[in-house]
């Protein structure tokens, strides 16, 4: 059973208990916060455990996916995309392959892109497979290993790309124009160039709260960025010279991309004086965690003719 399937399983065991009048007993997702990395992965474990009971009662992995808030958003990106018409996708900063498999729903043939090379990612190649595997998706998804500013493609030879809550993931702001620049010349013309990024903006309490999470993440952590304002996003476009850009904000309240990480791994490589700060800061976004949940704020979706 792979590992990045198994998370999906940690918002869709509700659901799924609910569907087969189970009754089931497992951490809700506002507890998996502060858990040291032996801890979580026991819940993880146990999440497997549990899930193999739902698959005894004929459950797939394809009725986790649709159940987990995860799925769920991801489908309902790609409902707005409107990917129906394309043959080819680039999906850069697969990651873990949330997005790769729905968009492998809608066309023929999915590449999913990443370097996989930031903390705590050993191995998530081999769980990519997996997933697509588990999932029916080995024959129409191809994993690629690589750096998105150099796109191993050549012009005009995909029918689009998409990045969905990647670019945070990406070494800082020149990187992120760069790949849009990249995936705009490995499309055809007339084909596809599609971010969907969290917004740094709160709804709601669960919002403030994965935000504050999110917030003390990129600033004292390494591998994630904050949150792009609309204007940055779409002025990166614009500077590309697309012939169209059409955007969108769009508010689904699930947990799509939760910002979990526990503090204390990274405080050895803090100055001194930074790790009472960080603690307190991570304080604080549990707190509101604890109180209200966590939601991802609003996503923006921009998307671009070539």
């Amino acid at each position: 059973m792979g590992d990045n399937l198994q998370l999906l399983g940690v918002t869709a065991i509700p659901r799924l208990a609910r569907k087969y009048n189970e009754n089931v007993e497992f951490p809700a997702p506002r507890d998996l916060y502060d858990l040291a990395p032996g801890d979580f992965g026991k819940v993880i474990e146990d999440a497997g455990r549990i899930l193999s009971k739902f698959f005894e009662l004929k459950a797939s992995w394809r009725d986790v996916y649709l159940a987990s808030d995860i799925g769920m958003e991801r489908l309902a990106l790609a409902g707005e995309m409107q990917l129906h018409n394309c043959d080819l996708i680039l999906d850069v900063g697969c990651g873990r392959g949330y997005f790769t498999i729905t968009v492998a729903n809608y066309v023929e043939r999915v590449v999913g892109l990443d370097l996989m090379n930031g903390y705590g990612r050993h191995g998530w190649w081999k769980n990519f497979a997996e997933s697509m595997d588990e999932v029916g998706l080995s024959n129409r998804v191809m994993g690629v290993r690589a750096d998105v500013r150099r796109l191993p493609f050549s012009e005009s030879s995909l029918d689009g790309a998409v990045a969905v809550h990647s670019i945070r993931n990406f070494k800082d702001m020149i990187t992120i124009k760069t790949t849009i620049g990249e995936m705009k010349r490995v499309v055809v013309e007339g084909g596809i160039v599609i971010i969907a990024e969290s917004l740094p903006v709160a709804r709601n309490k669960a919002q403030e709260a994965h935000l504050q999470m999110l917030e003390c993440k990129a600033r004292y952590t390494t591998g994630e960025l904050r949150y792009l304002e609309r204007d940055e996003l779409v002025g990166m476009f614009e500077g590309a010279g697309f012939r169209e850009i059409e955007v969108r904000e769009l508010d689904y309240n699930l947990s799509a991309a939760p910002p979990l990480f526990y503090i204390d791994c990274h405080l050895s490589l803090m100055a001194e004086g930074e790790r009472e700060e960080a603690r307190g800061a991570y304080g604080k976004a549990l707190s509101l965690i604890r109180e209200h949940g966590e939601a991802s704020p609003p996503t923006i979706l921009v998307k671009a003719i070539k």
